[in-house]
């Protein structure tokens, strides 16, 4: 046997142990967290083989690779801590058929890794053929994590058809029942408060007025007063926002349908959802007790697509580009009759709570750019520089290859003629033609002829007239001042020239460009 150094090789091995969610349902003792590690150690012990951690996973499915454990086992490969993996099996590094395969086949073989599933007897060291049949099991288990998707899938379905709450986040306005988590009952503090916000919709009130009431009157924001986001404080996290209040109006659950269902994974082995048609949604009615009647749901929704209706939009000029200084939103457009104005987003929303009023009109803001730019361009562009890139854009506009295609044509149409009159004066000789005949047709190509000539001749001193107009020193001057000095301005070239354009409170302005001023100039 040659001897190739491996087997004299020491190896520092990540023990890898993982249990799911669904292996724990089953209450298996073969597979739990304790049994493998004993069942590694031993295996470790009677080979050999130094094991420098264990790598644990417990309640993670085998269908993806996002998991701690696993993270911190690839770090310390990369970090050349560890050398071999060991598992008690394959299904426990995971049960993707596609992933699985990459890192057993190429990921562990290409960075130098030993790797072992004791139960199916694999050994990277020690072939033995198990590498032939492994791939087949690697499906195995993935059509095993698929059924087990399918099944939980089918279990959870029937119970929302049954009316029954499977979800992670409880609507605001009910909570869990204490005899069972999968009924909801009525929240009566947050059911208060949804009936304030359709009374208040219902009295004409906009979603953004509301939210302000609410929060001037000391109401918590729903994910707050739920305790979602106590440690992640910051100075929005007690405000109620627009976005809360519409999600509210248009739940049904306040009219007892519980809709669950909405979305699906892409797939087994992506966690990215789609919205699925409302056909396809399960949903329950007269599941939830009431918090709103249906009369006044439907009015309050009735009256918020007629004011959403917009008939008419309008492309502004700077749009997206003006931001608030202060706190550096991106500033609302809004429009009264007289004239449209750029407000601060986020005094907008929650007033000065969280900023103060910043505002410009649109009209001027314009004119202010414009004159900025144009400006900038006077003060650093090199007119030398101009007037060489004015000469190679008219040396390179091809007018001359425009014009000889006419001339080209008009040369071609009189060598037609002058052929068709040859032929004409033979077959008058041949007597062909009758001499009146002959004498009608030679004076209407005669004319054809004259008249292209003139053509000709015209259009060659237009292209001689052309190119003395445009090389002249007065015609340059002209074009370069009227480049300097444009007056419309064209969206595509403000945002490609502007980055943003700050607004302070005083009305004083900074605007930022995508480019150094000066270079950009020159070029």
């Amino acid at each position: 046997m040659i001897d190739n150094g491996l087997t004299n090789k020491a190896y520092k091995a990540g023990a890898y142990v993982r249990l799911s969610v669904e292996d724990e349902n089953k209450d298996i003792e073969s597979v739990s967290i304790t049994n493998q590690r004993l069942f590694i150690k031993d295996y470790a012990v009677k080979n050999d083989i130094e094991i420098y951690d264990y790598y644990v996973d417990d309640g993670y499915s085998g269908g993806n690779f996002d998991r701690p454990g696993f993270k911190r086992l690839i770090e310390d490969i990369q970090k050349g801590i560890i050398n071999c993996v060991i598992t008690k099996d394959m299904s426990r590094l995971g049960r993707e058929f596609i992933e699985t395969g990459g890192y057993v086949f190429k990921y562990f073989p290409e960075n130098d890794i030993r790797y072992i599933a004791i139960l199916e007897n694999y050994d990277t060291l020690k072939p033995n053929g198990m590498e032939d049949i492994l791939p087949f099991k690697a499906v195995i288990n993935d059509m095993y994590l698929k059924d087990i998707s399918r099944k939980i899938k089918s279990v959870r379905h029937n119970k929302m058809k049954e009316g029954l709450f499977v979800g992670s986040t409880v609507p605001y306005g009910y909570k869990r029942s204490t005899d069972d988590s999968r009924k909801l009952v009525i929240d009566d503090y947050a059911a208060g408060v949804v009936r304030k916000i359709f009374e208040m919709k219902k009295d004409g009130s906009t979603n953004n007025m509301i939210a302000r009431q609410l929060t001037n009157d000391g109401v918590l924001p729903p994910d707050v007063y739920k305790r979602k986001k106590l440690n992640k404080f910051t100075i929005t996290t007690n405000i109620w926002k627009a976005s809360s209040i519409k999600t509210i109006l248009t739940n049904e659950a306040y009219i007892g349908n519980l809709i669950q269902g909405k979305y699906e994974r892409i797939s087994l082995k992506s966690k990215k959802k789609r919205l699925l048609p409302r056909s396809e949604w399960i949903i329950k009615k007269g599941a939830l007790p009431l918090i709103v009647s249906k009369e006044l749901f439907e009015k309050v929704n009735m009256s918020k697509r007629k004011t959403d209706t917009r008939f008419r939009q309008y492309d502004y000029l700077l749009k997206g580009l003006v931001v608030c200084a202060d706190c550096g939103k991106t500033m609302l457009v809004r429009r009264n009759k007289n004239y449209t104005i750029y407000l601060c987003r986020t005094y907008a929303t929650y007033r000065n709570k969280v900023c103060s009023m910043h505002y410009y009109r649109e009209d001027i803001l314009n004119a202010v750019i414009l004159k900025e730019i144009r400006d900038v361009l006077i003060k650093y562009s090199s007119f030398e520089m101009l007037v060489s890139k004015y000469r190679y854009l008219i040396t390179n506009i091809c007018l001359e290859e425009n014009y000889e295609k006419d001339l080209k044509l008009l040369k071609n149409k009189v060598t037609i003629i002058d052929k068709a009159i040859s032929e004409l004066y033979k077959d008058r000789a041949n007597n062909v033609i009758e001499f009146n005949e002959f004498s009608c047709i030679k004076k209407e190509l005669e004319k054809d002829r004259e008249e292209y000539v003139i053509k000709k001749k015209s259009l060659q001193t237009l292209l001689e007239k052309s190119k003395t107009v445009l090389f002249n020193e007065n015609t340059e001057l002209k074009w370069i001042n009227e480049f300097l000095k444009f007056e419309i301005l064209d969206k595509k070239i403000i945002k490609m020239l502007i980055d943003k354009i700050e607004i302070n409170q005083d009305k004083s302005i900074k605007i930022w460009f995508n480019f150094n001023v000066r270079q950009v100039s020159n070029e």
